[in-house]
């Protein structure tokens, strides 16, 4: 305590500096008194004084640690996950390759050409199998004509057996009635009519013979007609031509490879997965969130899982993107399941004695452990499957590792 200047006027007042107390912050306090009060201001400084070293002494005493509590978490989504690189690549590619053997004559599309579904792209052996087009049209010419010629003798031949047959009809009735004819007559009758049944049957077959060749001959030119139009090769597809393997002169066989392409506006996104998920996947239902912003459901799960690798392939059709484009690799999320729990902070929870445990803090402020059941995690939450061993309890958040149980503790919320 410092002591001023009296006023040399009324010396009626005096100044008093006071210090702060060691306890407590805050500056210097400066006060004026009338000498009145001056028992009263020591009493005050003595019990003033005296309040704080019990403070500093309590202080002092207590040594329990200060820790976070808080509490059980209701709410939250929880994903289970599985984190893999996909690839994307078109759903739709194709080989448009030859379906005859022969020379290409024509090449009517490039690398990079975007191509219509049914366009022209190559041909192959185009003279030839269109003179083998015309040949089977003239040889089916010849065969009707034959046959209109077979049909026309059948006709003569239908009515010289009609007339024959009248004669030896009536020789017979008037040689077996009056006799009015001979029976060398009437065995000539029947002789003409044996010879106009023989001659009907040849026409019959002649016009067999010529409905054969008609059909050889329709059965040709369809044949050739189809090489023909077999021989152009068309596009399967709206797409683009990724690639040309072989050029006009080339010597082909049949299924040789001329182009490939793909359909740019459908894309796919391929996973693999170990074969312990193959249960967990379910197509349509299953979530794939790609890292260029897609969360995509799958749509192709493979029937089995590769006996030698132990995975599976999984895919999701994109959403068209310019950004998105085959060959490219991204990272994904495979969402299994998606649902609403109980969480604690991550840094609650810790393995103690091979069980994962967290620390409450009990009604007489000492430290008991509890069993975690964990499931999955929502950024800095874990999901705790057994919320009813935490129910109304204080959780200690953080700092766990520096407790032991049956310790005491100033929890802090």
């Amino acid at each position: 305590m410092k002591q001023e200047t009296f006023d040399n006027q009324t010396l009626n007042h005096f100044t008093v500096v006071t210090g702060a107390c060691p306890s407590r912050a805050g500056a210097r306090s400066v006060f004026r008194f009338p000498f009145s009060v001056l028992p009263i201001l020591g009493l005050c400084s003595l019990l003033l004084a005296t309040g704080c070293q019990k403070e500093e002494a309590a202080q002092q005493a207590d040594t329990r640690p200060r820790v976070r509590v808080c509490a059980l978490t209701p709410g939250l989504t929880f994903e289970d996950v599985a984190v893999v690189q996909g690839s994307i690549r078109t759903k739709y590619t194709a080989a448009v390759a030859s379906r005859l053997p022969g020379t290409i004559d024509e090449v009517l599309a490039d690398e990079g050409d975007t191509v219509k579904a049914g366009q022209p792209l190559f041909q192959v052996d185009r003279v030839n199998l269109e003179n083998q087009v015309a040949i089977a049209k003239d040889d089916q010419a010849v065969a009707r004509a034959a046959k209109a010629e077979a049909e026309a003798a059948q006709a003569e031949a239908e009515a010289a057996h009609a007339k024959a047959e009248t004669d030896a009809a009536r020789y017979r009735r008037l040689y077996n009635d009056s006799r009015s004819v001979t029976k060398d007559a009437w065995e000539k009758a029947e002789l003409q009519l044996r010879s106009a049944a023989a001659s009907l049957a040849r026409a019959k077959a002649a016009v067999a013979t010529a409905d054969a060749k008609i059909l050889q001959a329709d059965t040709a030119l369809r044949i050739a007609e189809k090489n023909l139009s077999d021989s152009r090769g068309l596009a399967p597809f709206d797409g683009i031509i990724t690639q040309k393997l072989q050029d006009r002169g080339d010597y082909v066989d049949a299924g040789t490879p001329i182009f490939t392409m793909d359909d740019p506006r459908v894309h796919e996104l391929c996973l693999t997965l170990t074969a312990d998920r193959y249960a967990d996947v379910a197509v349509g239902k299953t979530l794939v969130n790609a890292d260029f912003g897609q969360e995509l459901p799958v749509t192709y799960k493979s029937p089995t899982i590769n006996p030698m690798t132990r995975t599976f392939e999984l895919r999701a059709v994109t959403k068209p993107d310019p950004a998105v484009a085959p060959g490219l690799l991204c990272g994904t999320r495979i969402v299994f399941a998606r649902r609403q729990g109980f969480g604690l902070p991550a840094g609650a929870v810790a393995k103690r004695g091979g069980r994962e445990v967290a620390f409450v803090v009990a009604d007489d402020g000492t430290v008991a452990s509890v069993e975690v059941k964990k499931g999955a995690t929502a950024g800095a939450m874990v999901e705790v499957l057994n919320p009813e061993a935490f129910q109304g309890k204080r959780v200690v958040a953080e700092g766990m590792l520096l407790l032991n149980v049956g310790d005491a503790v100033v929890p802090v919320e």
